[in-house]
């Protein structure tokens, strides 16, 4: 919130430089983002009367000048402007002046004709056509008042302050006004707060003569203040207000919506005037807002409304929406003759949920965010009036309407002088504490030990005890605050079992060429629909995000697949030739979830893998390599998923239990993931390998004797799946049989239609002595002889 010193200076004394105010704010808790100098943009620019103007001889739109500029001697300067006139007053820039952004006046020549400075525009010296009435860039700023040439311009203008950007926090809405901020400035420097004399001037009236307010919902619009202003004369305001709006970022428009604007950023309560000619039968009634209702706000956008909304209305239509910004239809014209104040105190929880559901911020919307005291309309009604009278705006009818049903009371918090200390870490006295407290405008009664305080209306920030020991603290001196160790024992922090696991798993597939990936856990609905599943599927049921960044981040996964695709198709659709990726992370299961429960967060770990070099058996060996680490023995059995390739998928079983999938992915979802490669995807069940794996692996000692393998071919049915035939092999072999290995599959001409050739490698060895053709043929004749039982398949010869 950017205030103008000056305006500051009205309330109360600073007796400091602005550097030092600034870091004594700051260092009271009062936050302070920066000053700007207005001073410093704008220098040696003085009044200037031209007495004499000339041609230029080489020019058709040129002039020569003499300026009296309050030296001994005029200066001459060439200017282009159409407005310039024997003795206008006008602002020019002598040889050495600064300009905004920097541009240094030095004495030249144009078109061979010496130019000894400048006269200037309203926008060449930073005066907009709103704070100083100009023709703005089409010619020069003319005085329209008397000044002696050679005057500083600054003062006139208005663009001698310095501005203070305060950084005020979300728990102290009364120092967003200018008399906040000074009430805080007299507590920080030890000097009083000046409190305006707030007198009004009316003329009889009543307010049902003009029109009939009706407040419809006092739980959302807790105060509603009315006064109206007759004999309405629209004008420009005075240059005192003009200056201290746009020093506060605020553009000046008229004296009656100036007033709002001022009273505003002055008292912290935001207002609104309606033209009662324009308000339909002279009625306003605050409710909520009409299903389907819509209204076109002062922007000029048509808004859909709902239910919830507050609402300034008419008898048919909303004119206003509460808070935020009012409608078209009431706006202030030059033909305005009366006027209605609104000064209300709405519920900030329902207009931040107003703003936010219609994307409409504004100064007003941003202040009942943060809450506006209702305690306080009536005063800021009082000071617009009041304003209304100085400017000779109007005349105030004495009548005034206040609805404040349900008036609140003074906050009093009972505290203990010890307990604060204790808190804060410090040894102040209980009379400090209670000068600091009324310094800060609050009532408070000392008796010992116990303090007894009441809180200001506007500080509806103090609760309770430690609001008030972080009022003392701050006012006290947070540099009173002595330097202490750390004490305490600090403990390491440990990892949980599943952890622990998944930093296991990673370091097994990192160690095999596997790199690591992390997506977001908030992910698009329709990502999870592009993976065909059934219906009925509990993948399908997602917990939604209340209030999302947008549709692809609204609901949490409840598979790592569609993040793990997504990754594959952003590689493969940037020429990356090959990859191999895994990632562990939570899904979010709600399938039982119980209203107001959490969703069970089930740890999972998805394996993505393309390139020349992968395949099936690739990515099927990784997983039962990886699950073998953690003593877990498989069987790989036929069974696909939806998204799965359903000649290419197979689901490794942990007896009963379903531990890990491998497959080759859909084409029809690859498709839908736009990826343009062959992939291979793997699952495997965090949570059944944390209960499945053995907390400590077999110790064996190195093998004394050779291993004896053999190579065999066996054919068989296409349709055959290869890991039966290895755990076939694996029983027939006894205990002498070490491992198995696949190492071709072979499909052709040279066997029969739906025949295949399946290559095996297998190792023999005895712990005790050396095996011989004796020891193994026997058990590879076994193997073979089950093989063809069980599998229907034969060695081919």
């Amino acid at each position: 919130m950017k205030v103008p010193m000056q305006w500051i200076r009205q309330y109360t004394d600073i007796p400091v430089s602005d550097e030092a105010f600034q870091d004594q704010m700051i260092m009271h808790g009062t936050g302070v983002e920066g000053l700007e100098n207005q001073n410093d943009a704008v220098e040696h620019v003085v009044v200037g009367k031209i007495l004499t103007v000339k041609e230029h001889e080489n020019s058709d739109h040129l002039h020569v000048l003499t300026v009296d500029v309050g030296e001994e001697e005029p200066i001459q300067i060439v200017c282009g402007a159409p407005n310039v006139a024997e003795g206008a007053l006008v602002p020019v820039a002598k040889v050495g002046a600064v300009l905004p952004g920097g541009v240094k006046i030095k004495k030249g020549k144009l078109r061979g004709v010496e130019s000894c400075g400048m006269c200037c525009s309203g926008p060449e010296i930073g005066v907009p056509a709103c704070l100083y009435p100009s023709v703005g860039d089409e010619g020069l700023l003319i005085f329209n008042e008397e000044y002696a040439p050679g005057t500083d311009v600054r003062p006139i203008l208005g663009i001698d302050d310095t501005i203070v950007d305060f950084e005020i926090l979300a728990n102290r809405p009364d120092c967003l006004s200018v008399w906040g901020v000074a009430r805080e400035a007299a507590a920080t420097l030890r000097t009083a707060f000046k409190q305006p004399d707030i007198q009004v001037q009316t003329v009889p009236g009543k307010m049902e003569d003009y029109v009939h307010i009706q407040v419809q919902d006092n739980e959302l619009c807790t105060r509603y203040c009315a006064r109206i202003i007759k004999n309405v004369k629209i004008g420009p305001s005075p240059m005192w207000m003009r200056k201290a709006l746009h020093a506060a970022g605020v553009r000046p428009i008229n004296n009656i919506v100036d007033i709002t604007n001022y009273v505003m950023l002055e008292t912290g309560h935001p207002m609104h005037a309606f033209d009662l000619a324009k308000v339909k039968d002279g009625q306003i009634i605050v409710r909520r807002a009409f299903e389907g209702e819509k209204i076109v706000t002062l922007d000029g956008k048509e808004r859909d409304l709902m239910p919830d909304m507050l609402m300034i209305a008419d008898r048919t239509n909303a004119t206003g929406i509460a808070g935020v910004m009012g409608g078209e239809e009431s706006e202030i014209t030059d033909e305005t003759e009366t006027v209605l104040f609104e000064i209300a105190a709405f519920d900030r929880t329902n207009i931040r949920l107003t703003t936010r559901a219609l994307g409409l911020r504004t100064e007003s919307s941003g202040r009942f965010e943060r809450g506006v005291c209702a305690a306080t309309c009536r005063e800021a009604a009082d000071r617009a009036c009041q304003l209304v009278n100085m400017l000779g705006a109007g005349e105030v009818i004495d009548d005034v309407y206040d609805c404040y049903p349900n008036p609140k009371k003074p906050q009093t918090v009972e505290a203990s002088a010890a307990r604060i200390n204790a808190r804060i870490g410090m040894q102040i006295p209980a009379e400090e504490m209670a000068d600091i407290l009324k310094a800060l405008h609050m009532q408070v009664t000392l008796s010992g030990d116990a303090l007894s305080v009441v809180a200001p209306d506007y500080r509806e920030d103090i609760e309770n005890e430690a609001d008030l020991s972080e009022e003392v603290l701050r006012m006290y001196g947070y540099e009173h605050i002595t330097s202490t160790l750390l004490r305490g024992a600090t403990a390491p922090g440990t990892r949980n079992e599943h952890m622990q696991l998944s930093d296991r798993v990673g370091r097994i597939l990192a160690a095999k060429g596997l790199y690591e990936i992390r997506n977001f856990s908030f992910v698009s609905p329709k990502w999870v629909e592009k993976l065909g599943l059934d219906e009925h599927d509990a993948r399908l049921k997602q917990l939604a995000i209340i209030n999302p960044l947008g549709e692809d981040t609204s609901v949490m996964r409840t598979t790592l697949v569609p993040g793990m695709l997504n990754t594959i198709a952003l590689n493969q659709n940037r020429n990356n030739a090959a990859a191999m990726l895994y990632e562990i992370a939570p899904v979010f299961d709600v399938s039982e979830r119980k209203a107001g429960e959490q969703p069970h967060e089930k740890p999972m770990m998805c394996m993505g893998a393309y390139g020349e070099a992968v395949d099936f058996y690739t990515v099927r060996d990784i997983v039962v390599d990886l699950l073998a680490e953690f003593g877990v023995t498989v069987d790989v059995v036929p069974g696909a998923e939806p998204y799965h390739h359903p000649g290419r998928a197979a689901k490794l079983m942990a007896g009963d239990v379903c531990i890990a999938s491998v497959a080759e992915v859909h084409p029809e979802v690859m498709a839908a993931f736009e990826m343009t490669r062959r992939t291979l995807i793997a699952e495997v069940d965090m949570e059944q390998l944390c209960k499945l794996h053995e907390k400590m692996g077999h110790v064996r000692s190195l093998p004394k004797f050779p291993a004896v393998t053999r190579d065999i071919a066996l054919v068989m049915d296409d349709k055959q799946t290869v890991g039966s035939v290895m755990t076939c092999i694996t029983k027939a072999g006894g205990s002498i049989l070490e491992n198995v290995e696949m190492f071709d599959i072979y499909r052709g001409t040279q066997l029969e239609a739906g025949k295949k050739s399946v290559a095996f490698s297998l190792a023999f060895r005895n712990p005790e002595r050396t095996l011989s053709d004796d020891d193994v043929n026997p058990v590879m004749q076994k193997i073979l002889k089950a093989c063809e039982e069980d599998c229907g398949a034969a060695l081919r010869l």
